[in-house]
């Protein structure tokens, strides 16, 4: 009987098809008589008949993870790296490497402990036989009949199999024909399956700090992403989105991601979206905005396109992650030292006014947020700056609205009217504005005691100096 593969499922047309004689009557396989079979192959230089094959795969294809280990244990893990070697060179059309490819990912239904040991034992000699097979598939040497697209997602899915296991991460990440090999199948069109493996090879990568550094470092690993983001597949859209947010926990990356030609524009892309890449963009953005150079390229992006759609998303999605996060990313912005960062953001038209609202949220995450934001657009924001006024016209409603929120929240606004009375130029400004007075009096009864000393000693200020005289 011919192949007939598929990435870890469908085999009914196989399975259906024959007796199986290497099983006991309890349906349980001989391990050790397969053991057998593939090490007389071995030592011979040849591979198993088809109906070899088929018994290897019906004995494997359950999900009992402890006859799995057991299989590994036995040294059926061993004996296939060993058939694969011994069959690759001569395999003109794929048949017997789909079979072996197949049995690969049936065995590695055993448990994490397993899997290690079995990549201990044959990991760094089965890595270049696995990537010898991609190739095999992406140069078009596997016959359509025996399906190179299932082949490849398959040993797409083992090689991302290793990569999940935190104790082989680092050895994976530190190959580079395997990364390269990587963006070789993100860039074909062999398998869109495949394509989502590798990407999800790298997301998990990523989840590694040292990997982290060697996925920033590499050549093509970015631009690769980002093209592949123009695929219309949300599938392949959503493990892109994770793989930048894990890339981006990395701080020593954040301005050279921020920088890489593209990937600005492909994080305002998703973060306009719904879904788990709105999401994940949000959070790539808040990580990067803890850096004083990614806050520069964030703010500057297409004439302030990025804190538009961060606004939106803070104060418009009824995702309470995504909103949290697009509001870390303002707070961490605001946090920017850079006068020309700040006056930026405070004389966008829409942003500071976002922020006010923000504070009414009805995520708590985010009116915390907001308000940290708002204190610090307060220490930078003075009269007579055009947005002077419309932070004034923020900090008189947001005490209005205070009592239905938490003292949290009132001791925050409380310090951020504090730190514009500190500065003198805007004591005229304040005891002009319509409802700052009236505001700072509703923060001096409040029931929280940090913002009632808050309040009182703006208003010490506000009346001890001439302006409150006047």
């Amino acid at each position: 009987m011919a192949a007939n593969l598929c990435s870890c499922s469908g085999y009914s047309d196989f399975l259906d098809s024959g007796s199986f004689h290497k099983y006991a009557s309890d349906g349980i396989v001989n391990t050790k008589e397969l053991v057998y079979v593939i090490q007389e192959a071995v030592s011979e230089n040849h591979g198993l008949s088809n109906d070899e094959y088929d018994d290897l795969l019906k004995s494997l294809y359950h999900q009992d993870q402890e006859r799995h280990n057991i299989a590994i244990k036995a040294g059926l893990g061993k004996k296939i790296y060993k058939l694969l070697y011994v069959v690759l060179p001569n395999d003109d059309t794929g048949e017997q490497v789909g079979y072996l490819i197949t049995a690969f990912a049936l065995l590695f239904q055993c448990s994490d402990e397993y899997k290690l040991s079995c990549f201990s034992s044959i990991g760094q000699k089965l890595i270049p036989l696995l990537l010898d097979v991609c190739d095999m598939c992406l140069q078009g040497k596997v016959v359509p009949k025996h399906s190179p697209e299932l082949i490849l997602a398959t040993v797409t899915k083992i090689l991302g199999i290793f990569c999940k296991l935190a104790e082989t991460r680092k050895v994976m990440a530190s190959n580079n024909d395997f990364l390269n090999t990587l963006v070789d199948i993100i860039d074909s069109k062999v398998s869109a399956d495949a394509r989502v493996y590798a990407v999800w090879s790298i997301s998990v990568l990523a989840l590694d700090h040292d990997s982290r550094l060697l996925l920033t470092q590499h050549p093509d690993i970015m631009d690769t992403l980002i093209e592949a983001s123009e695929i219309d597949d949300p599938t392949t859209k959503k493990e892109i989105s994770a793989a930048i947010l894990n890339m981006s926990a990395m701080a020593e990356a954040h301005t050279r991601l921020a920088q890489h030609d593209g990937f600005l524009k492909l994080l305002h892309k998703f973060l306009i979206t719904i879904g788990d890449p709105q999401i994940r963009a949000a959070g790539t953005i808040r990580n990067l905005a803890s850096n004083e150079g990614a806050r520069y390229e964030i703010v500057f992006f297409d004439k302030g396109a990025m804190l538009s759609a961060l606004c939106f998303t803070m104060i418009g999605s009824k995702n309470e992650v995504a909103s949290s996060r697009a509001a870390g990313a303002i707070k961490n912005l605001s946090f920017s030292n850079d006068s020309c960062v700040q006056y930026a953001m405070m004389d966008h038209p829409r942003f500071l006014r976002s922020v006010g609202r923000a504070i009414s949220s009805q995520f708590e995450n985010v009116r915390t947020y907001a308000c940290l934001a708002l204190i610090n657009f307060c220490n930078h924001c003075r009269h007579p700056m055009k947005s002077h006024n419309t932070l004034l016209t923020i900090l008189a409603d947001a005490s209005v609205a205070l009592n239905s929120y938490s003292d949290v929240v009132a001791n925050r606004v409380s310090s951020a009217f504090l730190a514009q009375a500190l500065q003198q130029e805007n004591l005229m400004a304040m005891v002009k504005k319509q409802g700052i007075l009236e505001g700072i009096t509703l923060l001096s009864e409040s029931k929280n005691p940090e913002a009632r000393a808050n309040a009182t000693k703006t208003l010490e200020l506000l009346t001890s100096s001439k302006v409150g005289r006047h």
